[in-house]
């Protein structure tokens, strides 16, 4: 059962199921939404090197004039992190210098020193330590992205956001916090950590059972006897000791059965460490332009597909109360398309299908969708005709119109390959 329950969370980190169709729907609602679609659609080009095209001048200009820039995603597809990098490397001239990311503040600052240090080769030696390659940027064009990200702002510039809890990392989090001066109290209690982390990675070498991946099998109360026992860590041990209590606690939530809240813990560390990252710049004087990449459900404006209030429903009220907006785009496959998901047994990543995930109660859009290149929707010219009640419509087709401002699908996308490295 507990395994079964962590493989279908390893899913959800790569596709988030979403709501089937309503029956209330209106009669002939769908058909004028995919017509109005049809009349807001531009194309994206690409030619396997760079992205062009009417939409590609508008993602631009929407950029330019934003202060935050989010990105919801379906995991797995090798053109979405394509696009980012592009589009990052542009909008630097108009001044974004921050890239958020769906890892720990942690693990970011790790990814960044090993770009800086020697680009690619840097994160390929950094994967190949153990707990050094996180989810999702084991895949080649994830950790191309990093680079790409990385060489667009000054070096002495960490670029690198991270906001989320820490899924494999632990044992880079726990060796920083061994090197950190500490009471000897904190010492002992710390052993009898790094014991427990090494014991369960153990477990999954010998048998390949998720249940066995530390972020699950652990106990929070082990780094609570951390902290209790270190009153006074320096700030990136603080840092660490609360990403890994964190981790630990929600994934012991989902494995009880308490999905919702598991869920609504995540949100809160998410908004959480981005509110950290974001005061310490105000506090330097600056109010950075950032740009987001996540699982959609991350970025979606108002309740989640999770049923909580997450990173996208922060960061468009941070940027009004800067005087500003954001601008949010959700990206999906299209016709043709295979994702890459995460195989947590052997930490592999394999083609598959896209079918379900974000897709679901889509069709109205996927309909107005190019079959021979990809494809933006202006979401935000559906609005008067989706109305203000989903009860009209399919609940997940209002969710995406009104919580996003364009959604881009992506027709005979490719899915992610492996990075390789030691």
């Amino acid at each position: 059962m507990i395994q079964t329950r962590i493989i279908r969370l390893f899913v959800l980190l790569l596709v988030t199921s979403a709501a089937c169709p309503d029956a209330t729907a209106e009669p002939g609602k769908a058909e004028k939404i995919s017509a109005a679609a049809t009349e807001n659609r531009q194309a994206l080009d690409f030619d396997g090197e760079e992205f062009s095209g009417p939409a590609w001048d508008r993602l631009v200009a929407e950029g330019r004039a934003a202060q935050f820039f989010l990105v919801g995603e379906e995991h797995g597809i090798a053109e979405n992190p394509r696009l980012v990098a592009q589009l990052f490397t542009e909008l630097s001239k108009a001044g974004y210098s921050k890239l958020a990311i769906e890892i720990s503040p942690t693990m970011a600052s790790l990814l960044d020193a090993a770009l800086v240090n020697d680009g690619l080769d840097g994160l390929r030696a950094l994967f190949s330590q153990p707990g050094g390659e996180p989810a999702f940027y084991g895949m080649a064009e994830e950790a191309e992205m990093l680079a790409v990200v990385r060489k667009a702002i000054p070096a002495d510039q960490p670029v690198l956001w991270g906001t989320d809890y820490e899924v494999a990392g632990d044992r880079q989090l726990l060796k920083l916090l061994e090197r950190a001066k500490k009471p000897a109290a904190a010492k002992i209690a710390l052993e009898n950590l790094v014991a427990a982390s090494t014991a369960s990675w153990a477990e999954y070498a010998a048998t390949g059972s998720p249940q066995f991946i530390f972020s699950f099998a652990g106990d929070p109360a082990l780094v609570r006897a951390v902290s209790e026992a270190w009153p006074k860590p320096d700030p990136r041990s603080a840092v660490i000791l609360n990403t890994l209590e964190k981790t630990l606690a929600i994934n012991n939530l989902w494995i009880q059965g308490k999905g919702w809240e598991s869920n609504k813990e995540r949100a809160a560390l998410q908004r959480q460490n981005f509110l950290r990252y974001w005061h310490a710049e105000k506090q330097r004087g600056e109010a950075p332009k950032v740009m987001a990449k996540y699982g959609g459900s991350h970025m979606v404006r108002g309740h989640s597909q999770t049923a909580v209030y997450d990173l996208g429903a922060l960061l468009p009220e941070i940027a009004a109360i800067e005087g500003g907006h954001s601008v949010s785009m959700l990206i999906v496959p299209g016709t043709g398309s295979l994702l890459a998901g995460l195989n947590p047994s052997t930490w592999t990543y394999e083609p598959h299908p896209a079918e379900g995930g974000y897709l679901k109660g889509l069709e109205p859009l996927m309909n107005a969708a190019f079959e021979d290149t990809y494809t933006l929707i202006d979401l935000a010219a559906l609005r008067p005709l989706a109305g203000m009640s989903h009860k009209t419509m399919d609940s997940e087709l209002f969710r995406i119109i009104h919580g996003f401002d364009m959604l881009l699908v992506m027709s005979g996308s490719k899915p992610s390959g492996e990075l390789e490295h030691d």
